[in-house]
């Protein structure tokens, strides 16, 4: 079985299981999290959020890029964030060397 087929299967089984929630656009901690893409970083479970619980930005490095200020904007004037986290981790691949 191909990837794409298991991402498949674990997404119906995910809308079969959450589906029917409703939850609203706008996170229930108003906050955002803007961090890096690494796929080791499971940032739900490192923080203890739920599903629905804040909105996660992610790009490589964690870095605030016009592009992540323009997805703050629309979570903050959109969804009514309040707060934003910036998350770093340890052995990031995309650091920049000095």
């Amino acid at each position: 079985m191909s990837y794409f087929e298991q991402f498949m299967q674990a997404n119906q089984a995910y809308v079969a299981l959450h589906g029917q929630l409703n939850l609203s656009l706008k996170s229930k901690t108003r906050v955002a999290i803007v961090t890096c893409m690494d796929s080791r970083l499971h940032v739900a479970h490192a923080l203890g959020l739920a599903l629905g619980d804040a909105h996660i930005l992610r790009n490589a490095g964690g870095r605030v890029t016009e592009d992540m200020i323009r997805s703050l904007v629309i979570s903050q004037q959109q969804m009514g964030t309040r707060e934003i986290v910036v998350l770093h981790h340890t052995d990031c691949g995309a650091r920049i060397s000095k």
